[in-house]
C-alpha cells in the first residue's frame, strides 16, 4: 500500500531515480495498478542526455511494484523488496522507453498492453 509521503523508486530510463508522493487518484491507498501524483527528489546526472525534468516537479506516475503482498490473477501472493514506479506524461502515456525490473500479470487483465510490452519480466 502506498501512502501520502512514501518514498519511491522510479523504475524507468526518465532519469529520475526517487521520488515521493503526494496524492492518491480515486482511492485513500495505492496498489499496484494505481495512478499516482509524485514530487522528483532526486535524479540521475547524464550528460549526453538533456533532461528536461528537474528536481521538485510534479508528476503523474504508475504504481508497478509494492512492498504490500497483493495477490496474483492465478491465486499466489507477490510482494516486492521496494516500491516503485513509471513516470507518465499529462496524457498518461509514458515517458521513457524501458521498464527495468519485473511487473505483475495485473497489467494484462487492466489492459495496460503498452506497459507489459516495455517490461523485461512478467510475474
Amino acid at each position: 500500500m502506498i501512502h501520502i509521503q512514501t518514498q519511491l523508486k522510479i523504475k524507468d530510463n526518465t532519469g529520475v531515480k526517487k521520488g515521493q508522493c503526494i496524492k492518491i487518484y480515486k482511492r485513500k491507498t495505492g496498489g499496484i495498478g494505481d495512478t499516482i501524483l509524485i514530487s522528483v527528489k532526486s535524479l540521475r546526472l547524464n550528460k549526453k542526455k538533456k533532461i528536461k525534468i528537474i528536481k521538485g516537479d510534479l508528476l503523474k506516475a504508475f504504481i508497478i511494484q509494492t512492498k504490500y503482498s497483493t495477490k496474483n490473477t492465478i491465486g499466489n501472493f507477490i510482494k516486492f523488496d521496494e516500491n516503485c514506479v513509471v513516470i507518465l506524461n499529462n496524457q498518461d502515456k509514458l515517458i521513457g522507453t524501458r521498464i527495468l525490473g519485473p511487473i505483475t500479470s495485473e497489467f494484462r487483465k487492466k489492459k495496460n498492453f503498452k506497459i507489459l510490452s516495455l517490461s523485461s519480466n512478467i510475474l
